[in-house]
């Protein structure tokens, strides 16, 4: 674990147990290879990637936290959940799954708000409910209006890469004060990060299509 003030957070990525390239296994070495000090796994409607992720961890000694989470999917929108260790229903609406979440010991975030095209929510309300909104997402061209009503509703802001591969961990961080409460610290966190390039977003598409065929 680093020794610094601040540690940098991996905090929306997805592996082959979802729609992911790449093994749990392979996005932890390739975190700890990009000096990530703090990983979320998060799955779509599934928390084993974050299961396995503290398992292995563990079992190799990894210089990594691991904040169990997932990427849930709500009537109206994909909500970020970390702090959970079981699966929450899908479907239901924004409100109860974040109620869901709450009575986990979880807490809630949005995940690229207003990006229709992958499952963002479109719900100004939504804001509202949720802990906090991830104003930065490295495959969204929305962030300039998640950070608008994340500002306006008073919500804390984190960023994600929204990997789905190890080569495309760490593009985006969010930076946590060092704290042994790592989940509570995502609430006063800042962030930095850089938008998925076009070759990268064909080749995420591409094995997308590749997957259906």
């Amino acid at each position: 674990m680093s020794s610094r003030n601040v540690l940098r957070a991996e905090l929306h990525v997805h592996s082959s147990i979802s729609d992911g390239r790449d093994n749990v296994k392979t996005i932890l070495n390739a975190a700890v290879s990009k000096k990530v000090d703090v990983i979320s796994i998060t799955d779509h409607d599934t928390v084993q990637g974050s299961l396995e992720a503290i398992e292995v961890t563990e079992d190799e000694h990894l210089p990594l936290r691991v904040i169990p989470g997932c990427e849930i999917t709500t009537s109206s929108g994909h909500l970020l959940a970390y702090g959970i260790i079981e699966d929450v229903e899908p479907k239901m609406s924004m409100k109860e799954t974040c109620e869901r979440v709450r009575t986990l010991g979880g807490v809630c975030f949005l995940a690229h708000p207003f990006d229709f095209i992958r499952g963002g929510s479109l719900r100004v309300a939504d804001f509202k409910v949720v802990d906090g909104v991830e104003v930065f997402n490295s495959k969204s061209y929305f962030n300039f209006l998640a950070k608008r009503y994340a500002k306006k509703f008073s919500k804390p802001g984190i960023a994600g890469s929204d990997a789905h591969s190890a080569n495309s961990v760490g593009m985006a961080i969010t930076l946590l004060p060092e704290t042994h409460d790592v989940l509570s610290s995502l609430l006063t966190a800042s962030y930095n990060g850089r938008r998925a390039s076009f070759k990268e977003r064909l080749a995420f598409l591409l094995f997308q299509l590749s997957q259906r065929l």
